[in-house]
């Protein structure tokens, strides 16, 4: 048995089924009910009752429940201490961004001789991670705001915060070879016409969520992508050179204004993207990490 297969187990109970506890883990209900059957095979007696409205722990898996429960509150207290040397260095994690990357030479340009940085880029699940596990101090993301209490939800077993700092719409972002560079705003019937580029996925993603929600004018699953990739770099590098858009925060932070791409306004499109943090609230922010928060507070 291993922690993962715990882990989706108590959740499994928590949520009362499977597919609850996919959505709350972002991963598929046949993984989490194949972890189970293999959590169960190698115990030798099962776990839960599955029925047709969910599922609910057997008396045996019960008194596994508990155990489980125990296991993964160790777990956390061993990755807690995984503190970041946090005298020397900056350790964040963040959505891929080049608002982000440009913040980071902002502090090595003012902290770079006295302190290492130490950045990784991926999704929100694994940001939370590493600041889960000690890697990084703070994790910046975005989320849904329909997503916000399942997010809340996943934090509050890793014993995590998600400090909120703005609400966004999304934009278009273009560069000077699309059609539409010489325009401010656009509407939905605009978009099946362009081609996009699609970043990096998760449940928390904002390709997920404009997927699952209808925003009343277009099927966002019907855009045409032309490009699959969670490389900022080639992103940046497409929007430069050729007619290729993407979907984005409705947000330019000043330095990244040097780039001849823009963000195009679409009309009749609300705030929907919760940006934000996250952090252990039981561990002080250092001072650099001080730093990094505020100056991002200020970004917007």
């Amino acid at each position: 048995m291993d922690i993962k297969q715990m882990e989706f187990f108590v959740v499994a109970c928590e949520r009362g089924s499977f597919s609850k506890a996919a959505e709350c883990l972002y991963t598929s209900q046949p993984n989490i009910s194949k972890n189970i059957r293999v959590l169960e095979h190698e115990l030798g007696r099962p776990l839960l009752m599955r029925t047709g409205k969910g599922v609910q722990p057997t008396p045996y898996g019960k008194m596994v429940l508990e155990h489980a429960k125990q296991i993964l509150k160790n777990t956390a207290a061993i990755s807690s201490l995984a503190v970041p040397e946090e005298k020397n260095s900056l350790c964040l994690s963040a959505y891929p961004s080049n608002m982000i990357a440009r913040l980071l030479v902002d502090f090595y340009e003012e902290w770079g001789r006295e302190f290492r940085i130490e950045y990784h880029e991926g999704t929100v699940e694994e940001i939370t991670d590493h600041v889960h596990q000690g890697i990084s101090e703070i994790g910046i993301v975005y989320v849904a705001q329909k997503q916000v209490p399942v997010f809340q939800h996943i934090l509050s077993h890793k014993k995590l915060e998600f400090v909120a700092q703005d609400v966004k719409k999304i934009c278009v972002y273009v560069g000077e070879h699309n059609p539409l560079y010489e325009k401010d705003s656009i509407d939905f019937s605009d978009l099946p016409g362009l081609k996009f580029m699609r970043g990096v996925r998760d449940f928390f993603s904002m390709e997920h969520h404009l997927e699952t929600v209808s925003m009343g004018v277009i099927d966002t699953r019907n855009l045409k992508h032309a490009v699959y990739t969670n490389s900022d770099h080639l992103n940046l590098d497409m929007l430069l050179h050729t007619d290729v858009c993407s979907l984005g925060i409705e947000f330019m932070y000043e330095p990244y204004a040097q780039y001849n791409i823009k963000p195009l306004a679409i009309h009749g499109c609300e705030p929907f993207l919760q940006v934000g943090y996250v952090r252990n609230p039981e561990r002080p922010l250092s001072r650099q990490a001080l730093w990094i928060t505020e100056r991002f507070k200020k970004m917007f």
